[in-house]
């Protein structure tokens, strides 16, 4: 057997075959980052229990959106990013305005993760949090420079010890928390945690990176995409009850600060390297989603995208863009709203006007589902914009 044979041919270049694992560590690791680190804030704001129910509803609908996308991504011949789904079944008006959605909300996404890290590992060795952030942005921007195998080995990685961390962590604080943070709740921020939290859950971009590494196999792409969006939701669902569980209303919109005043210098330790590791996943994935959405949908250079992607946020950073739960719901309630709407008009055209079938991918009950994720982010959108309105 020859050397191609035991490779695949994607953009031009053969690669090697991956498994599953790999698929998902992308999707989780992109998943899981900057937003995590605002959920107990806004939950504690509105009530755990309304809002553990925000973190598995959404979820859910997330998961529906998830594999939505993957059958477009799997009816597609062509290797494209959501600009480039979006112009070859809508028209170059709709990649236009996705591209924008896109690439605003990537860069706010970047620059939330510039304003996470900068926080953390000042918290964590001292100093400011502007020179940390500049520190972590001149090392994870070297990484998305480095390309796809380096930043599929270093998610897969720094995923696994986000895990580790996140679990342990939430284990060790659970024996503290009072019964009485479970029956606290407040209507009035009833729509507070919807940006925050559909920002955690978001990873949209992932997926057609993901279908890059099992192009030949709809099943396991689906597989994978189960088990890397049901992965996040159930580290938040834990991750909330411990840490709301203990804090009740004392805690702070970046959770990291709270607990490591309360318990100490082992958790203030734990908790400031999960979220460094946490924010540098999301990074570098979406950091490379981002340049691929470039290079593949409108044909500019490696070199120039790798330039505009990891130079902007940086920009918006020094200009004093500090507002870490402003900037996360923006882009959670609002961005990812229109993104969803307008996916759901490229879903449907992809049903009569994809390249290939997706009959081994099997997505039951379509049209329930399309107009299911339509109507709920139509719903968050109105819903996040009077709350940020308020807020």
């Amino acid at each position: 057997m020859s050397q191609s044979d035991n490779l695949i041919l994607h953009q031009g270049i053969y690669k090697k075959p991956v498994n599953v694992s790999s698929a998902v560590f992308m999707i989780t690791g992109m998943t899981i980052g900057a937003g995590v680190l605002g959920i107990p804030y806004v939950v504690s704001r509105v009530g755990l229990m309304i809002g553990l129910g925000y973190i598995l509803g959404l979820g859910l609908i997330v998961l529906l959106l998830n594999l939505l996308i993957g059958e477009i991504v799997v009816r597609t011949k062509e290797s494209f990013q959501l600009p480039g789904l979006a112009g070859k079944y809508l028209g170059n008006w709709a990649k236009i305005l996705m591209s924008l959605m896109i690439i605003i909300g990537s860069l706010g996404a970047l620059l939330a993760y510039l304003i996470g890290e900068g926080e953390s590992l000042a918290n964590l060795f001292g100093g400011t949090p502007e020179v940390w952030a500049v520190i972590f942005w001149t090392v994870a921007s070297f990484s998305v420079w480095r390309g796809l195998q380096t930043v599929k080995i270093l998610e897969k990685i720094l995923s696994i010890v986000v895990l580790s961390i996140i679990i342990g962590l939430s284990f060790g604080i659970l024996p503290q928390i009072h019964i009485e943070n479970f029956y606290y709740h407040d209507f009035g921020n009833l729509f507070l945690p919807l940006g925050v939290i559909l920002f955690a859950l978001q990873a949209s971009p992932a997926i057609a990176e993901a279908h890059a590494l099992l192009p030949q196999d709809p099943k396991k792409f689906k597989k994978a995409l189960i088990i890397g969006t049901l992965i996040p939701i159930v580290v938040y669902m834990l991750f909330a009850v411990a840490t709301v569980g203990v804090l009740g209303l004392s805690t702070t919109p970046l959770v990291s600060n709270a607990l490591g005043d309360k318990f100490g210098w082992w958790v203030k330790f734990l908790i400031n390297a999960f979220a460094i590791f946490a924010m540098g996943t999301g990074f570098l994935g979406l950091g490379l989603a981002t340049k691929q959405t470039l290079v593949w949908d409108w044909k500019i250079s490696p070199f120039l995208a790798v330039i505009l992607v990891i130079s902007a946020p940086l920009v918006f950073y020094m200009l004093g863009w500090h507002d870490f739960l402003k900037v996360i719901g923006l882009i959670g309630g609002v961005l990812s709203g229109l993104e969803a709407m307008l996916l759901v008009f490229i879903y449907l055209r992809a049903q009569h006007y994809g390249d290939l079938p997706a009959a081994r991918y099997g997505l039951r009950h379509k049209n329930w589902v399309a107009v299911t994720i339509f109507l709920v982010f139509t719903t968050v959108l109105i819903a996040s914009i009077i709350s940020l309105i308020n807020f």
